[in-house]
């Protein structure tokens, strides 16, 4: 007897210790299991959607931010707007921020600043008139800030010139023993092909917006083909400048990178053509009917000046033809001057 009940004691301890063990929430209803079980679900689901939704989270802001300026930015003949992309990630148990802020710095100071919008994929852009931030050629910073996030790109931009060649593509002056000089017709077109250029630039063309005048001027002079560049490309055999010919024509042009216009002192305007050569310049057509009527055949040349509608800088810069000299008068079937009328 005292060993059976020895044996149902030892049973009733090992029992209590299994059923003592048995849960963490033995002493828990079923209802307030239910409860914590559904919180828990709650904050799981909760941190799952932050995470995969960019509008749905705790707080918003970014996790990444990343800014592009435009390849061509700078490139393209005619544009004058900065333009830029941006690529944003929503924040750790963050939703995404809607809204971002720019600036453009020039040489440490800012230019310009504003905001920039981003939708649900996390892209957004922007673009600037350069009027509103543009000052000289050289490198700009673009910064940004999306919540607690910055990112930054770079790009040199050059829109002021400094100088032009204005290439006279009907007049060759250089002489050597198989290639003879021929005068321009005055009924032909005379194509002035504009090439402006910057010293501080860091390339060989610019395509700047400027507003100017060419004038035009005669020397008398009866052609000679056996002239070389010493003569078409110097002053000196021409009263030592170009103002000491006879102005007669005065052209004034508005420019603005890729087109433009400009008009005859008779009154007639005229647009620009743009063509290809090596890079894109612009071609002044020039009339000899707006001007040959004045003194006739002759040397003439076609001195610039210019003001850049960019950038601080408000120089007057100048220009010339080249070669600086070119023949204009009446031609015959041989390409020669028909007695210099």
């Amino acid at each position: 007897m005292s060993d059976m009940q020895s044996a149902d004691e030892e049973w009733e301890d090992e029992e209590w210790e299994d059923e003592d063990d048995s849960s963490f929430f033995s002493g828990i209803s079923v209802a307030s299991r239910m409860k914590v079980g559904g919180a828990t679900a709650i904050v799981v689901l909760l941190l799952l959607c932050s995470m995969i939704f960019t509008n749905f989270g705790f707080y918003s802001g970014a996790g990444s931010l990343s800014v592009l300026i435009d390849v061509n930015e700078g490139k393209d003949p005619g544009d004058r707007t900065f333009n830029a992309n941006v690529l944003a990630t929503s924040p750790t148990f963050g939703m995404l921020a809607s809204e971002g802020e720019y600036s453009i710095v020039f040489s440490g100071s800012t230019q310009v600043s504003g905001k920039f919008d981003i939708n649900d994929e996390g892209r957004g852009s922007f673009e600037v008139d350069y009027e509103n931030f543009f000052v000289s050629n050289g490198e700009y910073t673009l910064e940004t800030r999306l919540g607690s996030q910055e990112s930054t790109d770079r790009v040199t931009l050059n829109r002021i010139a400094d100088s032009l060649t204005a290439e006279v593509v009907s007049f060759d002056g250089v002489t050597d023993e198989t290639e003879a000089v021929y005068p321009i017709d005055k009924d032909s077109t005379i194509n002035l092909n504009m090439q402006f250029t910057a010293s501080d630039s860091t390339i060989n063309f610019i395509n700047p917006w400027v507003t100017g005048s060419a004038k035009v001027y005669h020397y008398e002079q009866p052609f000679n083909e056996d002239q070389g560049k010493n003569y078409w490309d110097d002053d000196s055999e021409h009263g030592g400048s170009a103002e000491s010919g006879t102005l007669v024509d005065t052209i004034t042009f508005d420019i603005d990178s890729s087109g433009g216009t400009y008009r005859y002192s008779s009154g007639e305007n005229v647009n620009f053509d743009e063509v290809q050569v090596g890079q894109v310049s612009l071609s002044l057509r020039l009339d000899p009917s707006q001007f040959y009527g004045e003194e006739g055949s002759g040397d003439y040349t076609v001195v610039f000046d210019f003001t850049n509608d960019f950038g601080s800088d408000t120089s007057s810069f100048d220009g010339r033809t080249y070669w600086a000299w070119f023949h204009v008068c009446e031609t015959g079937s041989n390409g020669k001057c028909n007695g210099n009328a």
